[in-house]
């Protein structure tokens, strides 16, 4: 039997068990009640006036308190190298060096209201190749005199941050295979010198950035010199799309901007409701596009728009082609094989740029035929449509008894059309109804695209 005395330490005792519970879980609501109760976490990052601490987002309990962000995100890197969420919450943090995520798998870091001032540092996504560094976001975050670099990586996400006062701001960079389908959205570059990179390729990594995505960013390029995205030499950036983006380029007084600056490849990358806009009121060097002696230039879709005072909307010095929707070409003097013994000889297809079809009503098609015809010898040339699905059209043939030139018209290229389907090439091939031939046949096509 107990006696008063014991029972009443006892009692207190439990007392001051529930008591601290209490305060720690009105703590703990207080200090988080913002966060959403829809996301949990694996970690949660906050700052006091002193320490950065990292809370378990599963258990409650303090894992680490340290003085600098980056031993904050090392301390739980320890833990968990896949499947790791990371929350950050608002306030300022001021970063001494580079914080290097090194193979990670489906990793996630979000801001909430974090600012991260870095002094000239990255954060870099890195893997020893693409395989060890997939599926990573990054959210939310501002990124004060600081850039991300993502290194041999796959399917890297950089969405909601903001970049301001830097030399750089996204940079894309392959040392060991490639760094493929990165989407960059939502994000905001304020007076940052090169805004989004991809590298020349170095040691063994590849030149492919192919199916890269940039959508609903806006670039506010403030010093001189300053780009809005940069394909350097031997980088090619892909089959990829720059979509709903907006480039305001040069106060007055103020020279020496470029929205995109192409060294490397853009080929099949698509640019959708893409606005280069200048406010400089006697433009020096100030270019929407600007294109190298050794690059393939973009595809121009819907939506692109050049406004204000520019120096050129495109600078194009070495004559590059520049192609795109609604615009013009031509393929002149194609020859056509002919087959002999009234067998078709292997065809010629004529096809546009990937992502684009010809306009067949801007199409016009004029074939050619010289040389020594044989007696009774008889020239034909067949024009059939390919469409998407691999299918052809019907024959329409043309037949030749000495040199001549004939355009097609309307009436010729209506007598093929299709019901519904969508034009992918034109195909030509001809035939001599001899079992040798002196004719050449020449085929020359001009139009626009749609």
């Amino acid at each position: 039997m107990l006696d008063k005395r014991t029972l009443a330490y006892i009692f207190v005792f439990l007392l001051g068990i529930a008591f601290s519970s209490a305060i720690w879980t009105i703590y703990q609501y207080l200090s988080y009640r913002n966060i959403s109760k829809a996301v949990s976490y694996d970690y949660i990052i906050y700052g006091d006036s002193k320490n950065i601490i990292v809370k378990n987002g599963l258990t409650g309990v303090i894992d680490f308190i340290g003085k600098n962000l980056s031993d904050a995100i090392y301390s739980v890197l320890e833990k968990k190298k896949e499947n790791l969420s990371i929350l950050i919450k608002s306030g300022q943090y001021y970063i001494p060096s580079d914080i290097l995520l090194e193979n990670l798998i489906s990793l996630k870091i979000v801001g909430e209201g974090a600012e991260l001032h870095f002094n000239g540092g990255s954060i870099i996504l890195r893997g020893e190749n693409y395989e060890k560094s997939m599926n990573n976001l990054i959210e939310g975050l501002t990124l004060v005199n600081g850039s991300m670099i993502v290194e041999n990586s796959f399917m890297t996400t950089i969405k909601k941050c903001i970049f301001e006062d830097s030399d750089a701001g996204v940079i894309l960079m392959n040392t060991n295979t490639w760094t493929e389908c990165t989407l960059i959205e939502d994000c905001h570059f304020e007076n940052v010198k090169k805004c989004i990179v991809f590298k020349t390729p170095i040691l063994n990594g590849t030149e492919s950035y192919a199916n890269t995505e940039i959508k609903r960013c806006n670039f506010r390029l403030i010093g001189e010199g300053s780009v809005a995205i940069h394909v350097e030499a031997g980088a090619n950036f892909n089959e990829g799309i720059i979509q709903n983006v907006r480039i305001w380029m040069g106060n007055a007084n103020e020279a020496n901007y470029t929205g995109i600056l192409i060294e490397g490849s853009m080929l099949n990358t698509v640019l959708q409701n893409v606005v280069f806009e200048s406010f400089a009121n006697s433009p020096s060097e100030i270019y929407g596009m600007k294109i190298g002696p050794a690059c393939e230039p973009p595809l121009l879709g819907q939506g692109v728009v050049f406004l204000g005072n520019l120096t050129k909307n495109i600078d194009n010095p070495f004559g590059k082609w520049v192609y795109g929707i609604g615009c013009s070409f031509k393929f002149e003097n194609i020859g056509v094989p002919i087959g002999l013994n009234n067998l078709y000889g292997n065809s010629c297809e004529i096809t546009p740029p990937k992502y684009l079809h010809f306009s067949m009503p801007t199409v016009h098609l004029k074939i050619r035929v010289e040389g020594d015809f044989s007696e009774n010898e008889t020239i034909t040339v067949r024009l059939r449509l390919k469409f998407i699905d691999g299918s052809y059209s019907k024959d329409l043939a043309k037949t030749f008894n000495a040199n001549a030139t004939i355009w097609l018209d309307h009436d010729d290229l209506f007598s093929i059309w299709p019901t519904l389907n969508i034009i992918s090439s034109l195909v030509l091939d001809a035939k001599t109804n001899m079992s040798s031939s002196n004719v050449r046949v020449y085929a020359s096509i001009y139009g626009q695209y749609n």
